[in-house]
């Protein structure tokens, strides 16, 4: 079973820092350097300076960074441990809108193993190693773990209440427009009532699998130390928990780009897809029939083809199933069909040749989640660029569920959570 319990936030002092949107920041793997740049810009204590310091020793600059403002009282603790019921109100990119809620606590670190908290994506090693230093140096959850439930039983409902009858203890826009509310529940009749109708779910995480392995790893690290028992704050890691039902749960493609120092060639790779795909050409001016046909393509798992130099876009649609036997043998059938899936290990690793992860680690493979960037990239250097659909959240679940996972960066959920609305100390006393 799932053990959610409250803790006690550490969050900005509002008479010390009172415009929370200054000082938010978006997870530490979205953040480019110009951005950074902005963010540090933006306030001397956003939180980018802890998730992704710029100092030569970027750890040791964190952990004197948390200890100067706590010290200073520009981040209290809270003397009451709440859960957090935090509501979002974004606009997608064609502009519809949706609102997304869900609750922070802090959950019970399970090995995947257990069955109780499954990941749906693989990790990279780099990733593990600098949120460890980064664990190790600041002994804080910093951002939330973003997780998912089936809501069997309307877990959400007591949070829904206390935010009918009164205003938010936290609320802001930030700076990509996205609506923030939260409150703080400290009653512990609601707070048990959540917790205990999560307690018979499942827990899929939708984003930071390379968190949530940190944690386990710390974990074992405190345990071997000697450190606590069962109910210490390090076998405790903050998660934020939505419902997989949320009309507001959203996710996007995630585009591959390919630098020219990968060395495909347009025609060798073309005529081997041909084998096993049928493919569909546009003049690379028919931009939105291309797109188009893309979308159509969705069940059928197409994806989207643009070298660089050429005057064509495709998309290529798999239409010979015993090529999956032959490059993909080793996945489970869940897996298999998923075109993130029958692009990464067949196209890429077996008609093209390519390490996915050593490239994405030499930075020869990287993302993108927007159609004009995927475009605008092989304009401007990129080799090729690989469109996809995004992933139902009906995939994630069954990959989940059958103990699978999917390529590395294979979702983008939307938005992203921010963080530096509540941390979490792993200190003794803090509650969960």
């Amino acid at each position: 079973m799932a053990d959610l319990r409250p803790f006690r936030p550490l969050r900005y002092d509002p008479g010390v820092v009172g415009d929370l949107s200054a000082v938010v920041a978006p997870p530490y793997d979205v953040i480019s350097p110009a951005r950074r740049d902005v963010l540090y810009a933006r306030s001397p204590y956003n939180a980018v300076r802890l998730i992704l310091n710029r100092a030569a020793d970027p750890y040791a600059a964190a952990a004197e960074t948390l200890q100067a403002w706590r010290r200073d009282g520009v981040l209290r603790r809270d003397a009451q441990a709440s859960l957090c019921y935090h509501v979002e109100d974004f606009a997608l990119p064609d502009g519809t809108r949706r609102r997304r809620e869900g609750v922070i606590g802090a959950i019970r670190l399970e090995p995947f193993s257990s069955g109780r908290i499954r990941p749906h994506e693989r990790t990279f090693a780099r990733h593990k190693e600098d949120r460890m230093r980064i664990l190790r140096a600041v002994h804080t959850n910093l951002s939330p773990i973003f997780g998912l439930f089936a809501d069997r039983t309307g877990a959400l409902d007591p949070a829904r209440v206390v935010a009918a009858a009164r205003p938010p203890d936290l609320a802001l826009e930030d700076d990509t427009g996205v609506g923030h509310r939260a409150w703080l529940l400290t009653d512990p009749a609601t707070t048990g009532a959540i917790s205990t109708a999560l307690a018979q779910e499942t827990i899929f995480i939708a984003d930071g699998h390379h968190r949530y392995e940190t944690g386990l790893a710390y974990a074992e690290e405190c345990r071997a130390a000697g450190a606590g028992g069962a109910d210490a704050p390090h076998n405790f890691i903050m998660m934020y928990l939505a419902s997989m039902s949320d009309p507001g749960l959203v996710i996007l493609p995630t585009h591959r780009l390919l630098s020219a120092a990968a060395a495909v060639n347009a025609a060798e790779l073309l005529a081997r897809l041909r084998r096993h795909f049928t493919l569909t050409s546009f003049a690379r001016a028919k931009r939105a029939e291309f797109l188009a046909c893309l979308a159509q393509n969705r069940e059928g798992g197409g994806i989207g083809i643009v070298f660089a130099g050429g005057d064509e876009c495709w998309v290529a649609t798999l239409t010979d199933a015993s090529v999956l036997e032959t490059y993909a043998a080793h996945l489970a059938p869940v897996v298999r069909r998923i075109d993130v899936a029958v692009l990464d290990t067949v196209i890429l690793r077996g008609l093209a040749g390519i390490d996915c992860t050593a490239a994405a680690q030499e930075g020869q493979l990287t993302y993108t989640h927007d159609d004009t960037d995927a475009l605008r990239a092989v304009q401007e250097g990129a080799g090729v660029a690989f469109l996809m659909n995004p992933p139902r959240i009906e995939d994630v679940q069954a990959v989940c569920l059958a103990g699978e996972t999917m390529p590395e960066k294979s979702t983008y959920f939307f938005p992203k959570l921010p963080t530096g609305l509540v941390f979490r100390p792993l200190e003794e006393g803090g509650g969960g």
